[in-house]
């Protein structure tokens, strides 16, 4: 097994994790999920959905096709890990403790790790 196929497989896993953090966003809401929207639910659930969608269209081209998979799941990577930042850089402001952005940080590391093996491997010249 090449390295290229493990950073694959590490982010579909990152996919299921991201995926799974959607739903948990879609259904910690404060609304019933068919009743009418109220205060803040809607963008909550807007999130919560869209992270879910993009998670599960990632793993599923990651599958299908693996240079466009690589792509996507380095967008995704890039997202997570400026939520990171993002995070840690509120906490640092408020004087809290960043939860959550470990595993944002991971996540984000772990989806951009098949395009950086692929451009590793190009950069060494090998092109199959």
């Amino acid at each position: 097994m090449s390295g290229l196929d493990f950073a694959a497989w590490l982010a579909l896993l990152a996919c299921i994790v991201g995926g799974v953090r959607g739903g948990l966003m879609l259904a910690q809401s404060d609304a019933p999920l068919l009743g009418p929207w109220g205060g803040d639910a809607a963008p909550v659930r807007t999130l919560g959905v869209a992270v879910l969608v993009t998670h599960a269209a990632t793993a599923a081209v990651l599958g299908y096709d693996a240079n466009l998979g690589h792509g996507m799941a380095l967008a995704l990577g890039l997202g997570w890990i400026a939520a990171a930042a993002v995070r840690f850089w509120g906490a640092r402001k408020l004087g809290h403790r960043p939860r959550g952005a470990v595993v944002e940080l991971l996540t984000g590391v772990v989806l951009a790790l098949p395009a950086w093996a692929a451009m590793a491997r190009l950069s060494r010249g090998s092109l199959v």
